[in-house]
């Protein structure tokens, strides 16, 4: 390969793994957000953001590329302008997915996002609970049992509706995979912590379930060498966990299942014994169960199917027909009627092998979500595009399918009138062309979150087609844009996009730089001063040819004429504008 002339006179950018580049765009796309006053100023928006998020993301990967704007999120929360007044967004903040073992790269991401929960105002009593759940699933050290162990005794002291929760919280440390039985000092924090839940453990109320949560954790892990057995705790807890009453009034007493339930590994023993453990628990998916009982249940049995338990149990053992939970979906999804269960079946994504398994069941999946994509209720419409969008990037889709998909998208994007279903759709990409011309029309939207949603779209976009191998494809979406609506007027290759749509790249590049270096980039608002000032200027095709001739001046350009002033510097990089 023969290098250019001058290529040695040029600045080469460091290169960066797939993760550091996936978890800067997703900075890069928060800090947008949070400029804009319909997110900063509505906590709907945001909470219905990192919820829906939790769900579209797929692999262990994906989670981790999170972790710098989730810590980002969490930092702004000291901002008494944007602090969260409400227990919800800041519960989405804490029950983060983490995958084991995390990527190298993403450790000091961690590590980031531990110090700013532990710099975290918590004043109110749930604030400080969220921050424990948060730092308990994040830092799992044995170093830190004393610290819990005082949180724990002094959770005592507080009412029921304020114990429970902080107690739920705390029971979900578990150790770390491959920590063997401490020695010293932390061998006598490790008994001193399984005492204090072996006291309640016998009590028939919540407080004996979430003990029994806590002591399963140390079990599973060989910590408990004179207590009960992993499999009788097992047992014990689902039987509470069926017999527990559900609440209907204090949200922080509402999410003490799902809490529990988040931080419960299935049967580690043998393949039998966790289909047996997997099969007692969909007894608590049927429709004669609480619902918050059933979102909690799916939402474990989604995490364990997204883990490779079903793959661990016996997959391509000829046990792939007991373990396979896709017959459960399509049953349960004929009845189910909350959102917030909705929301966790359609993080079950089955894999190609339970799919060629049960074609049958596959099919009536993707029946089910589809219809439901058009239901009545917004929060349906919104649960639905997420389990559509997760089968289709999983393969499940067949050719048709993935058309009606793209069709649906398309005309969906034009009718939705819901913010909250908009800002789901703007996260997701139909499997065609991307829809620019009906993401430009909703930047004229009345309502400021769904313009939001329209610049989050576009934005993604941008930054996607920029950096890879589809720049062919952004200079046809960006001709079509410029060109609908135009009629019989003659039109120049020029889309016109208001620059809070445009992507930053030097920002980008920044945020890029930092993390491959291991830490978090500065706050945006640092240096602000030093950087132009966007100027609004039309988005120029990408041409294949440079060109030669002056451009063509039409109604819909502000094309440059002889003795007029230079444009502003164009926001895409050079390699973008000529290939």
């Amino acid at each position: 390969m023969n290098d250019s002339p001058d290529r040695g006179n040029r600045p080469v950018a460091p290169s960066v793994s797939p993760l550091v580049r996936q978890a800067a765009r997703n900075l890069h796309r928060l800090e947008l957000m949070a400029g804009n006053t319909a997110w900063s100023s509505n906590w709907l928006y945001r909470w219905n953001f990192w919820r829906f998020r939790q769900i579209l993301v797929q692999t262990p990967d994906g989670a981790a590329a999170w972790l710098p704007a989730l810590a980002f999120a969490v930092s702004r929360e000291k901002d008494p302008y944007v602090r969260e007044k409400d227990p919800y967004v800041l519960a989405e903040f804490a029950r983060w997915p983490l995958p084991e073992p995390l990527p190298p790269e993403a450790l000091p991401w961690r590590d980031r996002l531990i110090q700013v929960w532990e710099q975290y105002p918590a004043a109110l009593t749930w604030e400080k609970t969220i921050r424990l759940s948060a730092l308990v699933r994040l830092d799992r050290r044995a170093e830190r049992l004393p610290e819990w162990l005082a949180e724990a005794r002094r959770a005592l002291d507080l009412a029921p509706g304020n114990r429970h929760p902080r107690l739920a919280a705390l029971a979900g440390w578990r150790p770390r995979p491959g920590d063997g039985l401490p020695h010293g000092d932390k061998a006598e924090a490790a008994r001193a912590w399984g005492r204090f839940w072996e006291e309640s453990y016998k009590s028939p109320d919540m407080d004996g379930l979430i003990a029994a949560a806590a002591l399963l954790h140390l079990a599973e892990a060989g910590w408990l060498p004179s207590g009960p057995s992993p499999e009788r705790l097992r047992e014990e807890f689902r039987q509470r966990v069926q017999q527990v009453q559900p609440w209907t009034t204090f949200y922080p007493e509402r999410s003490v299942i799902g809490m529990l339930l988040a931080s419960v590994p299935t049967d580690a023993s043998a393949p039998e014994r966790r289909q047996q453990d997997i099969m007692a628990w969909l007894e608590l998916t049927y429709g004669n169960v609480d619902w918050k009982k059933r979102e909690a249940v799916w939402g474990m049995l989604a995490a364990w199917q997204r883990e490779g338990v079903l793959e661990r149990g016996g997959i391509g053992r000829g046990r792939l027909q007991e373990l396979s939970l896709l017959p459960d979906l399509a049953r349960a999804l004929e009845c189910e009627w909350h959102s917030g269960t909705l929301l966790a079946m359609a993080g079950y994504i089955p894999g190609a092998v339970e799919v060629s398994a049960h074609p049958e069941a596959a099919r009536a999946v993707v029946a089910h979500w589809e219809a439901l994509s058009r239901n009545d209720d917004w929060e349906i419409r919104q649960t639905a595009w997420v389990a559509r969008w997760n089968l289709m990037r999983a393969g499940v889709l067949t050719a048709e399918e993935q058309t009606r998909f793209g069709a649906d998208d398309v005309e969906a994007i034009g009718a939705e009138k819901t913010w909250a279903a908009l800002l789901t759709l703007a996260q997701i990409q139909p499997p065609k062309p991307f829809p620019l011309g009906n993401w430009i029309r909703r930047l004229s939207d009345r309502n400021n979150e769904c313009r939001l949603a329209a610049h989050l779209a576009i934005h993604g976009w941008l930054v996607d087609m920029a950096g890879g191998e589809q720049r062919r494809q952004m200079r046809q979406a960006l001709r079509r844009a410029g060109q609908e609506g135009a009629g019989n007027r003659p039109v120049a290759p020029f889309v016109n996009l208001p620059p809070e749509v445009l992507p930053d790249f030097r920002r980008l590049r920044e945020i890029e730089t930092a993390l491959a270096a291991g830490h978090l980039p500065p706050s945006p608002d640092v240096g602000a001063g030093n950087r132009p000032t966007p100027r609004t200027v039309p988005a120029r095709l990408p041409e294949a040819q440079p060109r030669t001739g002056p451009p063509g001046i039409t109604g819909q350009t502000t094309g440059r004429t002889a003795g007029s002033e230079p444009p502003a510097r164009h926001p895409f990089p050079e390699a973008v504008r000529h290939e």
